[in-house]
């Protein structure tokens, strides 16, 4: 479908503005902000809070972890008096859900978030994404967004994680001294879990870098010797790493930050490393563009592209902020895993495949390369 066909120009658009509908400010579903809308202390335009306040409520399909979601939508919740009805699932499986949906037209997420940026360009190209630029989002880092279209609400490192007692000192140290190569030792047979690159975007940028921008370095060789390790696989990466916590695994890859950050304040017994490099995936979120509740889908873009919206889960997890300007305290006060003398953060980060034509083909090769490789 030609996006100039199903997208309203923002010449008409701005010409349309706002409907009073019971005397109610509401915003048009795809309508940019008045430039002399009455905007908050915050700088969040009036009518925008007020029609999304009267909806009341909107429905998120994220995909990461349940609790520590739902603990970052509450303070949304909090601010603004709009909850969330939370829908988490594997990136891929919840994105083709929501697709099904779109296309025979039952709309029922407004917020859509997902580990993949081609699968959302994608959707925006068949015309299911909404064209809204929330003012919070020219904050963003400029190669973390696409104006209008997606817009990253956290940075995520992805390293190796072990369970403290079901490993060694000395395999501790081995971990630590051999960093990625940890991963093909033979002593990890039978204790070892990883993810398939087909559950979604953040597993599969993980795997692209060794079989795709890094296939020089590491290739179908490394990922060979893992497989011999006969590793249990999983189909979502949140159980691979509750198992893991709870001592069913001693070891796993794909560990990201956000989740392990999660576990270590739940006290749970793990450690994490990252080696060099280190792939990191953009965490993002898109509008729906038949979102049913849409005034408070642009809210919730707004805030979560916002400062405070980026900070709020520092209280949760430990990622980075699309933005230069969210500074997150546990870092300063030395609080959390940040005072571990066995932590230390990520000083080569991976995001180079963005841009690597092989990364945004959307028949993503690599997927069948490594099922061939682990037998699947």
């Amino acid at each position: 479908m030609n996006k100039n066909r199903h997208r309203v120009s923002r010449t008409r658009r701005a010409l349309l503005g706002t409907l009073l509908v019971g005397g109610l400010a509401v915003m048009l579903p795809g309508a940019p902000m008045s430039a002399h809308a009455q905007a908050t202390s915050e700088g969040v335009p009036a009518d925008l809070v007020a029609a999304a306040k009267a909806e009341g409520t909107l429905t998120y399909y994220h995909t990461t972890a349940i609790d520590p979601t739902a603990v970052w939508t509450a303070e949304f919740t909090k601010k603004y008096g709009i909850t969330t009805q939370n829908v988490r699932g594997p990136s891929y499986p919840l994105f083709e859900r929501w697709l099904t949906e779109e296309r025979v037209g039952q709309h029922i997420a407004d917020v859509v978030q997902i580990t993949d940026t081609v699968l959302i360009e994608s959707a925006d190209d068949e015309g299911l994404i909404a064209d809204y630029a929330p003012p919070s989002g020219s904050g963003i880092r400029p190669s973390m967004k696409k104006d209008g279209v997606w817009y990253t609400v956290f940075v995520n490192a992805m390293g190796i994680a072990w369970n403290s007692t079901k490993v060694t000192p000395e395999e501790e140290a081995s971990i630590r001294e051999q960093g990625w190569n940890a991963l093909t030792d033979p002593r990890w047979a039978g204790r070892i879990a990883t993810g398939t690159p087909a559950s979604g975007g953040s597993s599969y940028s993980y795997v692209y870098m060794f079989l795709g921008g890094k296939r020089d370095q590491f290739g179908p060789a490394f990922e060979e010797k893992m497989a011999a390790l006969k590793p249990q696989v999983y189909e979502s990466k949140s159980p691979m790493y509750d198992r893991m916590a709870a001592g069913e695994h001693a070891i796993v890859d794909q560990a990201s930050q956000s989740d392990m950050g999660g576990l270590y304040l739940k006290g749970a017994p793990i450690r994490w490393i990252f080696p060099s490099p280190t792939p990191a995936n953009l965490t993002v979120q898109a509008i729906s563009a038949g979102a049913p509740h849409p005034n408070a889908a642009r809210l919730f873009q707004e805030w979560a592209a916002s400062a405070e919206g980026q900070a709020a889960w520092f209280k949760v997890a430990g990622v980075a902020s699309a933005r230069d300007d969210t500074v997150d305290p546990r870092k300063a006060a030395k609080a959390d895993w940040y005072k571990e003398a066995w932590y230390a953060d990520p000083t080569d980060l991976y995001i180079d495949y963005l841009s690597d034509p092989g990364y945004v083909d959307p028949s993503k090769p690599i997927i069948a390369e490594w099922n061939q490789i682990f037998g699947r």
